[in-house]
């Protein structure tokens, strides 16, 4: 399969001024997913990632919750390295493959489906090359490139797409099925007190349509048509303190932390950035289908590779036979778009512009 990531230079390496993702213990669980309208507990959301090593699965219980930024004492060398499937709670579970160069994601129907089409679609070397399925411990799972490969002390970033992360279908199902959500009213509590209603501060509950539409209005995910899920910098310190970045000056300032100053990651994210672009506006599979929840991944290291991909397909849907997506409209509940071109043509912007800097 095609390689994403830009051949290295074969110059002094640059150390940047943090340093390795898989250098250090300090790593954790997200919190579930707040993608997922339809879970009514936080502990059966898709997002709730879990990483298995094997030799390892009496550790799993020292995995906490990413907010609460704590140092395990003990990781394996495979938690450490993919930890970065913990920024924004990607759907689906992990496994070391015990083939080099390759992942094991727990399946599911929808993602299987997406990547055995994607791998026919010009969109082939934009995404995680896609190995087939097998079975572990009586579950299937993806065996999927491994994107880290080839990269030393990667830093990364979870960059999800689009001006929406939930289906309409989603939407529409919550509002015929409404529950109050305690967690919810004080999540949206702790980032903004005068956000709730009168009606919500007496229930001390929200409703999950009410929050996902709250949580997208206060990110750049309505502004810009993307948002900044979480950042794991190469010395392993991470951040998912990204809820209210919002403006294009604030995006620009987590990019710039990001690189580092490393004017050539900057240089190929952008290259990268506009090869995809150029391809999603070819290719078939991105026109028929409603693309949610995917994120880019963004993967650096200090000898300047770098290399972006879309993953998550796991909430990607195909359209009704004959129809189609503009992805730049304007979202309006019943077309379906999802304003994943809108939230791409602002990010290389937004990267440009630090370029020029």
């Amino acid at each position: 399969s095609r390689r994403a990531v830009a051949a290295p230079h074969r110059q002094q390496p640059r150390r940047l001024s943090t340093s390795s993702l898989s250098s250090t213990g300090s790593s954790s669980l997200p919190e579930d997913s707040e993608d997922d309208l339809l879970s009514d507990s936080e502990s059966r959301s898709r997002g709730n990632v879990q990483l298995e090593a094997g030799e390892d699965a009496g550790q799993k219980s020292h995995w906490q919750k990413i907010r609460t930024m704590v140092n395990l004492p003990v990781m394996s060398p495979f938690k450490k390295r993919y930890a970065w499937v913990q920024l924004a709670g990607h759907t689906g579970s992990f496994k070391a493959a015990g083939t080099s160069g390759l992942i094991l994601k727990r399946s599911s129907e929808s993602e299987r489906y997406c990547l055995a089409r994607l791998m026919a679609d010009a969109l082939r070397g934009c995404v995680p090359a896609f190995h087939g399925v097998v079975e572990r411990d009586g579950e299937s799972y993806l065996q999927l490139q491994d994107l880290l490969d080839g990269f030393d002390g990667p830093c990364v970033l979870d960059c999800k797409m689009g001006v929406r992360t939930y289906l309409e279908e989603e939407l529409t199902k919550a509002r015929e099925r409404p529950k109050l959500r305690k967690d919810m009213y004080k999540k949206m509590l702790a980032v903004d007190p005068t956000a709730p209603t009168e009606e919500e501060h007496a229930q001390r509950a929200v409703t999950k349509p009410r929050y996902m539409q709250w949580r997208e209005g206060i990110s750049s995910s309505t502004t810009l048509g993307f948002r900044i899920e979480g950042i794991k910098k190469a010395d392993g310190s991470c951040s998912t303190d990204f809820k209210t970045t919002r403006s294009r000056e604030q995006v620009i300032r987590v990019f710039e932390e990001f690189v580092q100053g490393d004017a050539e990651v900057l240089r190929r994210y952008l290259n990268r950035l506009q090869q995809i672009r150029d391809t999603l506006e070819v290719s078939e599979f991105f026109r028929k289908h409603e693309v949610i929840g995917s994120s880019l991944l963004f993967v650096h290291d200090h000898c300047h590779r770098a290399g972006v991909w879309l993953i998550d397909f796991g909430k990607t849907t195909p359209l009704p036979d004959g129809q189609t997506l503009d992805h730049r409209r304007p979202w309006e509940e019943g077309n379906r778009e999802d304003g994943y071109l809108l939230g791409l043509d602002n990010l290389i912007g937004i990267l440009a512009t630090l370029a020029e800097r």
